[in-house]
């Protein structure tokens, strides 16, 4: 099922061409699959969840761990066999002022040396909607794969994206696709 980082209007839109109705099951695939690659090119999932999720983390002994981005936390347990509930007043997230969230950093404990001893149940994501950018990327990916499929005129330039195609038939659709690929880059997560 598609997260939402692009819709078939936005595609339209960004074509100026309307895509007929029995096209819809096909967009939607290619939607997915392009929301699959940016997750996997970025290491993120960029609309958080609506509900809260456990996930289990090691202990390293130290006051910071960091975590999965998170635009929520409600809930903090530390140990693996009858686990503590840390209070919220016991902690702080980082970064600060921004989201997402993804170091807890303890006041008054060290976070146990442990294989599987933290528990933090969150709602795990970039941000409750998608960035504009992203939104764009997606849109761009969308409109090569149609390009791709649709066999455009011009002179075209591809590039394999995973079991896709995009294809660009002019020289701006291509540079705009490879501004896409930076700003991918630039919201690629690293794990340390």
């Amino acid at each position: 099922m598609a997260k939402g980082y692009t819709t078939k209007t936005a595609l339209e839109n960004y074509i100026l061409q309307n895509i007929d109705a029995s096209f819809d099951s096909q967009i939607t695939s290619w939607i997915e699959a392009i929301e699959a690659f940016i997750d996997i090119q970025t290491g993120r999932n960029f609309i958080a969840d609506s509900e809260a999720s456990e996930r289990v983390f090691d202990g390293r002994g130290g006051l910071e761990l960091t975590i999965d981005d998170t635009i929520e936390i409600t809930k903090l347990e530390i140990g693996e066999t009858n686990p503590v509930e840390i209070s919220s007043d016991d902690y702080r997230l980082y970064p600060s002022n921004i989201l997402p969230k993804n170091v807890i950093q303890l006041k008054n404990v060290f976070f146990t040396k442990g294989f599987q001893n933290i528990t933090v149940t969150a709602k795990w994501g970039y941000s409750a909607t998608v960035p504009s950018d992203i939104k764009l990327a997606a849109t761009v990916l969308l409109s090569g794969i149609t390009n791709f499929s649709n066999n455009a005129k011009g002179k075209v330039q591809s590039e394999s994206m995973g079991r896709y195609s995009v294809s660009y038939k002019d020289e701006a659709g291509w540079q705009e696709y490879r501004r896409i690929l930076t700003i991918l880059k630039g919201y690629k997560k690293f794990n340390f």
